[in-house]
């Protein structure tokens, strides 16, 4: 559904929203927009950090994502050792 897709963060108000870069469906897709405890140059780097997280998970399914998010918990956690 998502994998492979690329986004951008444009348009919105003050350029909080995160958007489909490649306009094959919907423009909205996230926003922090909705965050008033957070300043706005926060919710401006967290639109960022959204954009920059879905390109650089975007070759995986979620399946993959959520497995990666448990296996890096674990590590963490120090269950795992790590291979670096």
């Amino acid at each position: 559904m998502f994998q492979g897709r690329k986004y951008v963060q444009q348009g919105g108000y003050k350029g909080w929203a995160v958007r489909f870069a490649d306009n094959l469906s919907a423009p909205g897709v996230a926003t922090t927009s909705y965050s008033f405890a957070m300043s706005d140059k926060e919710r401006y780097e967290m639109a960022r950090r959204i954009t920059a997280a879905l390109n650089l998970t975007s070759k995986y399914t979620i399946d993959q994502i959520e497995a990666m998010c448990v296996a890096q918990a674990a590590r963490d956690a120090g269950k795992i050792q790590s291979s670096d």
